[in-house]
């Protein structure tokens, strides 16, 4: 078993087509601002606590496989458990009798709270289940019974789907008030054993810290060029029901969180490394130049996507600009925002002052919009896409844009490599999914098949199977260039070509990201950076929203050519290292070492440049040697760097 809290099935880890596929969509949206991304969305309630089971280990290996096949946001209800102080996952409080009887079991039982006790008395039960011998009982006060149980029966009946009762609500599925109970067993292949409160079965372990642990494990295995990604925490805070009425509302909070217990506190005790903070944005924002702009050339923000003033002494400033991911990841070396979501009126009496250095405003990571959609998939009303403007309005700002995705009925053995229609369209329209419905009667720990099907579906970029492998081609050009195929069973989807085919290119307005044309006439991919009329560049789409914008024009520009267009080259190709792609028809892969370096050169060293490399290295050896010396007698001062050796940055 791994020692890691981050461990994903095997099957959910990404692999070729589909981890190039994600990764190469990654890196051309690298000089976007992170707030134009259309990230996959999903609620922890619907995808791994729908049938009221807050288990521990179920749960790592839940949020485990919800990170590996590619989900970037995530909403989490939180719970101030007032008794225990501190940010709890499961919606009752746990007394902490229950949780101190909970650790001191050695097999998996589920201990029953039973409300308005006299004494808490604990027991142990035979591997039939039949006799339970009380071992002791503490005095009497509102602490509730405790009593094991075993059973061997199988889990009860299980709803196929829940969604969220607010159809404007963007957050996780509200707890249902059926009066089922839950299973009397711990979730099966795990051991583990669990509090039953009313109709939740609860871990004590289930915290927002235990969250913060799980993502500390996930970025330390993912933390190279390749692996890494940006990810969006959305806090719902609540106050936890009492456990002598666990199904009745929760009371307004009392006892509310201390000092080294706010919500800051947790996020900075294993995160601190990792977030990106309003602080730093905040920073970021009144010093460009010595932050966003401070970057290599490949690096620097796309313009377009957000307004520059210049301060009192003339240096640029912007008061709504947000970073780019290769900012945030390869220069600060960071990999995740926290925010505020909805704040239910029980916890009215925290104050949130001091968190909101750490943690974002309601409704900074996120622009809720409705949106119609029809049986067919297509959206009716909603979509931020409008092929008449082609720069950023107040009407097309996508910025953090969200909305909830339909209900949605899947098969659990759904083939994930066909798109769902819904998803890929809400997502073409400039907006991030929100999962919030439990997907083929499943939670991702139990079955992860259809999560994975659903942020397939928002791949905007590629066709299903694509990229194509390019390592084993015998042309040398072979599938080494990106076309968009405007025709065929994907249309408007990427496609791996042979560069010296001859095609039009795709050409962006050098001052509006959504205004697109193509080159007057055909030639292969090598001659794309001469081809584009003044003003504009070849260059690939960056986002789904500049990728709309670009076929609404291709077809205009067929109604007014009348001539059909089947393929267009992008400025994306895998030419100097197969299957590593990059921007730029010269352009060199941040990835991986050339594989046409001769060796052997490397290797031979002429003799009398030999004998010059021993020398010196002997003398820098001795010169060391009286450094160290003198630097032991100062005393050691060792500066610890945080940050990651990453493997090369995407240009």
């Amino acid at each position: 078993m791994s020692s890691s809290l981050y461990d994903p099935d095997t099957a959910a880890i990404l692999v070729q087509p589909w981890s190039e596929a994600f990764r190469s969509q990654r890196d051309v949206g690298l000089r976007i601002p992170i707030n134009y991304n259309t990230d996959p969305a999903v609620s922890l309630q619907a995808a791994c606590f729908a049938h009221n089971q807050y288990a521990s280990e179920a749960f790592a290996k839940c949020f485990s496989n919800l990170l590996a096949i590619g989900f970037k946001r995530f909403y989490v209800d939180v719970y101030w458990d007032s008794g225990r102080e501190l940010w709890s996952l499961c919606p009752a409080q746990i007394p902490p009798a229950a949780q101190q009887e909970q650790e001191q079991q050695t097999s998996p039982t589920v201990l029953t709270v039973l409300p308005n006790a006299p004494s808490v008395i604990t027991s142990s039960a035979s591997s039939s289940g039949s006799s339970a011998d009380a071992l002791s009982s503490v005095p009497a006060g509102p602490i509730p019974v405790l009593k094991v149980r075993q059973d061997e029966s199988s889990r009860g009946s299980e709803a196929s789907q829940t969604q969220t009762s607010s159809p404007t609500a963007p957050t996780g599925v509200s707890v249902s008030s059926s009066s089922a109970t839950p299973s009397a067993l711990p979730a099966p292949g795990y051991f583990e054993s669990m509090i039953q409160v009313g109709r939740f079965n609860c871990s004590s372990q289930m915290s927002l810290s235990y969250i913060a642990d799980i993502l500390d494990d996930y970025f330390s295995d993912t933390d190279t060029t390749v692996e890494a990604s940006l990810l969006s925490l959305i806090l719902d805070i609540h106050a936890a029901a009492s456990y002598s009425d666990p199904d009745a509302p929760a009371p307004m909070a009392s006892n509310l969180p201390p000092s080294g217990g706010l919500l800051k506190d947790v996020v900075r005790g294993n995160l601190s490394e990792e977030v990106f903070t309003p602080d730093k944005l905040q920073s970021d924002r009144n010093n460009l130049e010595g932050s966003w702009y401070d970057v290599p050339r490949d690096q620097m923000p796309a313009i377009g996507y957000y307004d520059v003033q210049r301060n009192d002494t003339n240096q640029p400033i912007t008061v709504d600009g947000w970073p780019t991911e290769a900012y945030i990841e390869f220069q600060r070396y960071l990999r995740i925002l926290v925010g505020l979501g909805n704040i239910d009126p029980q916890m009215s009496n925290y104050d949130y002052t001091e968190d909101l250095g750490t943690i974002f405003r309601q409704g900074q990571l996120q622009v809720y919009h409705n949106t119609s959609i029809a049986s067919s998939g297509t959206l009716t009303s909603g979509c931020m896409f409008d092929p008449s403007q082609n720069g950023i309005t107040p009407e097309t700002n996508s910025s953090w844009a969200v909305t909830n995705a339909p209900a949605l009925s899947l098969s659990p053995n759904i083939d994930p490599q066909v798109p769902i229609a819904s998803i890929s369209n809400i997502t073409s329209c400039g907006m991030g999914p929100i999962l919030n419905t439990t997907l083929g009667s499943a939670t991702a720990d139990q079955n992860f098949q259809p999560y994975l099907a659903f942020t397939y579906s928002t791949l905007w970029t590629w066709a299903p199977g694509q990229p194509l492998n390019t390592s084993s081609t015998r042309h040398e050009y072979m599938n080494k260039c990106v076309a968009i195929a405007l025709t065929g069973p994907n249309p408007n989807r990427w496609v791996t070509v042979d560069c010296t085919m001859r095609m039009r290119f795709v050409c962006q307005s050098d001052d509006e990201p959504y205004k697109w044309t193509l080159s007057p006439e055909s030639a292969t991919y090598f001659l794309g950076d001469e081809a584009c009329p003044s003003g504009y560049t070849f260059t690939v789409p960056h986002t789904s929203l500049e990728q709309a914008h670009l076929i609404s024009s291709i077809s205009s520009m067929q109604s007014m050519d009348g001539s059909p267009i089947d393929r267009v080259y992008i400025n994306f190709n895998s030419i100097d290292v197969p299957d590593c792609w990059t921007t730029g028809i010269n352009a060199t892969c941040p990835y991986q070492p050339r594989q046409d370096v001769n060796k052997t050169r490397l290797v031979v060293v002429p003799t009398v440049a030999a004998v010059i490399i021993f020398v010196l290295a002997v003398a820098t050896f001795f010169v060391k040697c009286a450094s160290n010396r003198t630097e032991n007698m100062r005393g050691r001062r060792r500066r610890n760097v945080s940050g990651w050796v990453y493997e090369g940055v995407p240009s």
